[in-house]
C-alpha cells in the first residue's frame, strides 16, 4: 500500500508545473549547447553540456566528442566559445571534461559534496533550447556508489533524448549528477553520472597514449604535475603535429615561469625544425631563469653536439663542437659531476682530439660512471689516434673485466670488440672464444654476416668443421647472397670436397653472373677434377672480369 501511494504521488509531480527554484535563472546560464566537428569542419554531432567553475571547465558526453577535431559552445546568453583542450575523458562513464577559450569568468554549477540520498527529491534543469524554461520534478528513485565517494543514479521518470548531459539538482541548488543516455531506449526511468566523479578526470603523464584521450584529436591539457609534464610530452613528441607540440610547450612555460625545462625543450623543438633565431632566444631565456643552470648548460651541450653530427647543418653563428664542448665545460665548473666529464669527452672524440677525449673517458675510472663503455670509448679514442693494438686490446680487457661469467648480454658490445681487435692481430682462437660467447648473448638478434666473419676466423685456425656449420648459418639465412656461396666452395675446396665446392661456387656464380671469385673458385675445382678445358674456361671468365689471382693461376697453366 506505502509503495503504490508512492508511486501515485511520484507519477502526480512528474506532471507538476509548479514555479521553478530560486537559484534556478543563476543555474540555468552554466548551460551551454555544444557543436563538434570533424577537421575539415563538418559537424559531427551537437548536444548539451555545462560549466563546472569559472575557468571555462565544462563536462559532456564522451560520445559527443570522440573523433572530433574541434568544437564550439554557446551559452544561454548567447556567447560563443571555442574548446581549448580536452581535460580529461572516461568512455566507460560516457564523459569528458574540457576546458573553454575565455578571458572571463564563467557562469558555473556548484557540485555537491554529496553523494545523495534515496528517494532524495532532485530538480532536472531543462535543456538550454527547450522554449518552456521549467525545472522537472524528480526523485533518486535509488543510487549505486562507485570508487567510494560518486553515485551512478537512477531517477523517477523517462526523459526525452534531447535531456542528454542536463544537470541533475538538489534542492539546495548544487548540482549532483549529469543525465546520460539510456542503453534501452524503452527504459521508464533515466540514469545520471555523479558530477563530482566528472570533476576528478584529468591528464597524467601517460594520458597521450590513453585510448579516450587519443580518440579524441583536440588538443589535451597538460598534467598538473611538472614531472608528468615531462612524461606526456616525452610520450607525446612522436604522435602531435608540430604545431600542436610547440603549444604544449608554451602552455609548460606559462605554467611553470620559472623552470628552465619548457625553454630547454623548445630550443630543441626549435633546433630541430631549423628555427635556430628562435632556439637561441629560447637558450638565453633558460640560461636566465633556470636555477639549476649545470643542468642547462649540459642540456645545451647535448644540443649543440648532435646538431653538428647532422650531415646538412649548416654552422649558425658560433653554434660549432667548440661551442658544444664550452657548455660542457661550464657545466662542470658549476657542479663537477661525472655525467659532465662524459660530455666533454663525446665533444673532444668529436673534434678529433683524441688524446684529450681518452684522458676524458678514463678519469671517469673512479667515480659512478665506471663501466664497459668508459673502457670501450678510450679503447676508441686509442684506435683513432693511431695507437698500438696491444694498448687498445688492455683496455677492451678491462671492458669485458667489468664483467663475471656467465656474461650478461650488456658484456656483448665488449666481447665483440675485442673479438675484431684479437682479429686483426691474427690471434683468431682467442677471437673465436669471443665471438662463441657473444653468439650465446645475442642469440636470434645475429645476422649472417656474423657467421660469415666467424667461419673466416675458424678457417684461420683450420676449425672446418665449425666453418662449414658457420656458413651454412649464414647461406641459410641470406640464401640470395653470392659471397657466402663462394665462401662455403672455399671452405669445401679446403678440405677437398672439390665436387661440393663446385656446386656452391656455380650457385654463387648463378646468383651474380659477374662475380669473378666464383669463376675463380669454379676454375681451380674444375682443374682438381682433371676438368681442364671446363677450368681455364672458367678462370679466363674470372680474368675477364678484373680478378688478379685467375690471371696468375692462367700464368701458370701456361708454363705446364
Amino acid at each position: 500500500m506505502k509503495y503504490l501511494i508512492f508511486t501515485c504521488l511520484l507519477a502526480a509531480s512528474g506532471c507538476l508545473t509548479a514555479q521553478n527554484p530560486k537559484w534556478f535563472k543563476k543555474a540555468e546560464k552554466a548551460q551551454i549547447s555544444i557543436v563538434t566537428m570533424n577537421e575539415k569542419g563538418d559537424m559531427l554531432h551537437s548536444g548539451n553540456g555545462f560549466f563546472i567553475d569559472e575557468d571555462g571547465t565544462a563536462l559532456a558526453d564522451y560520445q559527443q566528442f570522440k573523433e572530433a577535431s574541434k568544437a564550439k559552445v554557446v551559452s544561454t546568453e548567447g556567447k560563443e566559445y571555442d574548446v581549448d583542450v580536452i581535460m580529461g575523458a572516461s568512455s566507460l562513464y560516457d564523459l569528458v571534461k574540457f576546458r573553454v577559450k575565455t578571458d572571463k569568468k564563467t557562469p558555473a554549477l556548484t557540485i555537491s559534496d554529496r553523494v545523495g540520498a534515496k528517494h532524495e527529491h532532485v530538480y532536472v534543469l531543462p535543456y538550454p533550447t527547450k522554449e518552456k524554461k521549467v525545472c522537472l520534478n524528480d526523485t533518486l528513485f535509488n543510487i549505486q556508489q562507485f570508487d567510494k565517494d560518486y553515485g551512478y543514479y537512477t531517477l523517477g521518470r523517462q526523459l526525452d533524448e534531447k535531456y542528454l548531459n542536463t544537470p541533475v539538482m538538489d534542492d539546495e541548488g548544487e548540482v549532483l549528477g549529469m543525465i546520460q543516455r539510456k542503453a534501452d531506449t524503452q527504459a521508464t526511468t533515466s540514469y545520471a553520472i555523479s558530477v563530482a566523479y566528472g570533476r576528478t578526470l584529468c591528464t597524467t603523464g601517460l594520458s597521450a597514449t590513453d585510448n579516450d584521450l587519443m580518440a579524441i584529436h583536440i588538443r589535451k591539457a597538460l598534467p598538473s604535475d611538472e614531472s608528468d609534464i615531462r612524461t606526456f610530452l616525452f610520450m607525446s613528441s612522436s604522435r602531435e603535429d608540430s604545431a600542436t607540440y610547440n603549444q604544449y610547450l608554451a602552455d609548460y612555460a606559462v605554467r611553470f615561469p620559472k623552470s628552465s625545462e619548457p625553454y630547454t625543450q623548445l630550443t630543441d623543438f626549435n633546433m630541430a625544425h631549423g628555427n635556430y633565431e628562435a632556439a637561441e632566444t629560447d637558450m638565453n631565456r633558460a640560461l636566465e631563469i633556470g636555477d639549476k643552470k649545470d643542468e642547462t648548460y649540459y642540456t645545451f651541450s647535448r644540443l649543440i653536439y648532435q646538431l653538428n653530427l647532422n650531415p646538412g647543418y649548416t654552422v649558425y653563428k658560433d653554434w660549432d663542437m667548440k661551442k658544444a664542448l664550452s657548455f660542457a665545460e661550464e657545466a662542470f665548473k658549476v657542479n663537477p659531476l661525472p655525467i659532465y666529464t662524459q660530455q666533454e669527452g663525446n665533444v673532444l672524440y668529436a673534434l678529433k682530439e683524441y688524446d684529450k677525449a681518452c684522458e676524458k673517458f678514463l678519469s671517469l675510472r673512479g667515480t659512478n660512471m665506471r663501466s664497459a663503455n668508459i673502457f670501450l670509448y678510450a679503447a676508441q679514442c686509442k684506435r683513432m689516434a693511431g695507437a698500438d693494438s696491444l694498448e687498445i686490446l688492455a683496455l677492451q680487457d678491462s671492458a669485458v673485466a667489468c664483467f663475471s661469467k656467465p656474461y650478461v648480454k650488456d658484456a656483448a658490445p665488449a666481447l665483440l670488440e675485442r673479438a675484431n681487435t684479437l682479429l686483426s692481430m691474427k690471434r683468431y682462437r682467442e677471437a673465436v672464444k669471443d665471438l662463441d660467447e657473444y653468439e650465446g648473448l645475442m642469440g636470434d638478434e645475429l645476422t649472417a654476416l656474423f657467421y660469415y666473419r666467424r667461419e673466416q676466423a675458424e678457417m684461420q685456425c683450420r676449425m672446418f668443421q665449425q666453418a662449414i656449420d658457420d656458413i651454412d648459418r649464414a647461406i641459410r639465412m641470406e640464401p640470395k647472397e653470392p659471397l657466402y656461396h663462394a665462401e662455403r666452395a672455399v671452405v669445401y675446396y679446403s678440405v677437398g670436397e672439390f665436387a661440393e665446392a663446385l656446386a656452391s661456387a656455380k650457385k654463387s656464380a648463378e646468383l651474380n653472373p659477374e662475380y669473378s671469385d666464383a669463376y675463380r673458385v669454379m676454375g681451380i675445382c674444375q682443374l682438381n677434377m682433371k676438368q681442364r678445358e671446363e677450368g681455364l674456361k672458367n678462370l679466363k671468365k674470372a680474368a675477364d672480369l678484373g680478378d688478379q689471382s685467375a690471371k696468375d693461376i692462367l700464368l701458370e697453366e701456361e708454363k705446364r
